[in-house]
């Protein structure tokens, strides 16, 4: 049996991310959430892809239950307007983790920080992402 401490986020972590720039309209993003069937999209400078922050499908559900009853008309043009990648995110510092850290590492900071997905930076740029989905995989897997 492997443990978590001889295995790194490296081994377990995504590297194929689909991103947010800050420009990127708000609606296209939510139907990239329901196309894509993902929870977290790290949000990164277009051009030297140094990490911003991240939006989650909750920082979209929490924007439309604050904002929605104020807007009236929910067209795409209201939606765009009045939701920006830059305003609903969590922005950085945010927790991120390094692709040498110990899977074990990640697995404590999901259960203390109550977040399930951590960007995988090095040198401040985005390299991939691991979730608590990740992280249960890994354990299910290398369990005796």
């Amino acid at each position: 049996m492997t443990t978590s401490t001889q295995h790194k986020i490296a081994d377990i972590m995504s590297r194929q991310v689909l991103v947010a720039h800050p420009d990127h309209e708000f609606l296209p993003l939510c139907r990239l959430f329901l196309l894509m069937n993902i929870h977290h999209l790290p949000v990164v400078q277009k051009d030297s892809g140094e990490i911003l922050g991240i939006l989650s499908a909750n920082d979209v559900l929490r924007a439309f239950s604050f904002k929605l009853p104020e807007l009236g008309r929910l067209d795409e043009t209201t939606l765009n307007k009045h939701f920006s990648v830059l305003d609903l995110m969590t922005p950085h510092p945010l927790q991120t983790i390094s692709p040498e850290d110990p899977v074990s590492l990640a697995a404590r900071i999901f259960s203390e920080r109550n977040i399930s997905s951590l960007p995988v930076v090095e040198d401040s740029k985005l390299v991939g992402i691991v979730t608590n989905r990740d992280i249960v995989k890994f354990y299910s897997r290398n369990a005796t």
